[in-house]
């Protein structure tokens, strides 16, 4: 139903993108009447723009959407306080909505993998491209290695010196106290 047609008490669907996504439904609590949208030139011969402005009571908050398109069902709205938001008087339009969100991210994890070929693949170029690339690419493994190589010694000279450090009850000079 376009936002024009839109009735006080209808449920009202809010889709927030930014972060965690997350609907909230509310119930409409006025529509004003389509009025021309002045930010746009019209060319002649073309129909006016026209807009509502929408205002939508979520649990104990109201909420005005300026400047909807009168004629669309669903729209991508700035929440007055900032925020990427879709909004919809249609729940039908919201779960086709939320199913395109799904299956872009889905879409998105499935060419993980594909991406991480790539990232190698352009480290490989980038050494055969940039010999010093190469060189400290090089070196910064060598020190990693060098580094976990010091770190199992001091855990193995720890573990060496643990024995001479305890009290020794061999010692016949202290038994015989």
């Amino acid at each position: 139903m376009p936002f024009q047609n839109l009735r006080v008490n209808s449920q009202f669907y809010i889709l927030h993108k930014d972060g965690t996504p997350y609907v909230e439904v509310g119930a409409i609590a006025g529509v004003s009447n389509p009025v021309p949208d002045g930010t746009q030139p019209v060319m002649f011969g073309q129909p006016m723009k026209m807009v509502v402005d929408i205002t939508v009571k979520v649990g104990e908050q109201t909420v005005t959407f300026q400047k909807i398109p009168a004629g669309a069902d669903i729209a991508d709205a700035n929440f007055p306080g900032g925020g990427n938001m879709v909004i919809s008087g249609s729940r039908e339009s919201m779960n086709s909505e939320v199913a395109a969100m799904r299956n872009r991210s889905a879409e998105i994890l499935r060419s993980i993998d594909h991406h991480r070929a790539i990232v190698d693949a352009c480290g490989k170029m980038m050494e055969i491209l940039n010999p010093e690339f190469a060189e400290r690419q090089r070196q910064e493994a060598e020190n990693k290695a060098l580094r976990e190589e010091i770190s199992e010694l001091k855990a193995m000279m720890a573990e060496l010196l643990k024995p001479a450090e305890r009290p020794s009850t061999n010692n016949p000079k202290k038994q015989q106290v």
